[in-house]
């Protein structure tokens, strides 16, 4: 149990409750379908464009590995009461979780820029360079320093920050965290909704998840049970930028799905031939198209780097008379 830091509980709370279920099913389901993402992302560049890995890929895959980090502390803070209510969880295990927090926030701060710089490099290399997309990369990149900076010399000294609880007299903090996480979350929010205008919408699931972390965050300010309050935080910030990954890896699976669409009509079409020939001789062309595949051709790009790919593929349905 803690000790008295934190006020006797309010009367009639089940100290038994516990979040650590939910918390792990949330964030390990967001996980799967972030990783899932990019592997169909880089199956797709690699298998079916027969495309060099670009920019873009690289840059969501450090994202996922970063996400991976952010994954980590959340499975290894239950082990430390996140999502219990802090008087059933004691002083040491309250300083380990908060230790874990430190880590957490700046794991987030950088995630959230490296999936921003990957949408932003995806436009790139379809549009080729802009002022507005500059714009938006010295945005994303200034938010990645100023929150790091911010947070890392706001205690003094730094192990203040997961030591305030056990030893409050140990330092301080040279100002509020609250409105330091409330800015930090505004700031992502607002970015996101400038990236939204040039994923066609796809970002407003982003927006949605950033929205709802935001409310959870305002939890902090009125309530000392801060191991039960950051469960929630610590589920939507690692929602946040599963989601995020996924709807950066949906525009490049376009090819993946137009080949699993040609797939389904292809068998479709050859059933209906065998169904439909009444038992006659019959050789069908069931399909015939020619495809024209352009590739990095901005204005931007060396030359060597532009290719035209024609291909023209016939699938041919044939049923003989017995």
């Amino acid at each position: 149990m803690s000790d008295t830091s934190f006020g006797p509980p309010p009367s009639g709370l089940d100290l038994t409750a516990s979040h650590h279920s939910k918390n792990n099913a949330a964030v390990i389901s967001t996980y799967i379908l972030a990783a899932g993402a990019i592997a169909l992302r880089w199956t797709t560049r690699y298998r079916m464009q027969d495309a060099a890995i670009a920019a873009d890929d690289w840059m969501i895959l450090a994202a996922w590995i970063s996400v991976t980090a952010s994954f980590v502390c959340t499975i290894i803070g239950g082990n430390y009461g996140l999502g219990k209510h802090v008087w059933s969880v004691a002083m040491t295990d309250i300083m380990k979780l908060m230790r874990i927090l430190f880590a957490y926030v700046l794991i987030y701060v950088v995630t959230v820029p490296l999936i921003k710089l990957s949408i932003l490099l995806l436009y790139r290399r379809i549009f080729g360079m802009s002022k507005a997309i500059w714009f938006c990369a010295v945005l994303t990149i200034g938010y990645w320093l100023s929150c790091t900076i911010a947070f890392l010399v706001c205690c003094r000294p730094v192990s203040y920050y997961w030591r305030q609880y056990a030893d409050p007299s140990s330092g301080r903090c040279v100002f509020n965290l609250y409105p330091f996480y409330i800015g930090n979350a505004v700031a992502n929010l607002i970015t996101d909704k400038v990236l939204v205008c040039g994923i066609f919408m796809l970002g407003g699931f982003v927006c949605i998840a950033s929205v709802i972390r935001l409310y959870y965050l305002t939890f902090l300010k009125t309530s000392v049970d801060i191991t039960w309050v950051i469960g929630d935080v610590f589920i939507w910030s690692s929602v946040e930028p599963c989601v995020g990954i996924l709807c950066a890896c949906l525009p490049t699976l376009q090819p993946l799905l137009r080949y699993a669409v040609k797939r389904f009509a292809s068998s479709r079409v050859g059933r209906y031939i065998l169904q439909s020939s009444g038992g006659k001789d019959s050789t069908t062309i069931a399909e015939g198209r020619r495809t024209v595949e352009m590739n990095n051709l901005s204005r931007e790009n060396d030359a060597d780097e532009q290719w035209i790919a024609v291909e023209t593929k016939f699938e041919l349905g044939e049923e003989l008379r017995r």
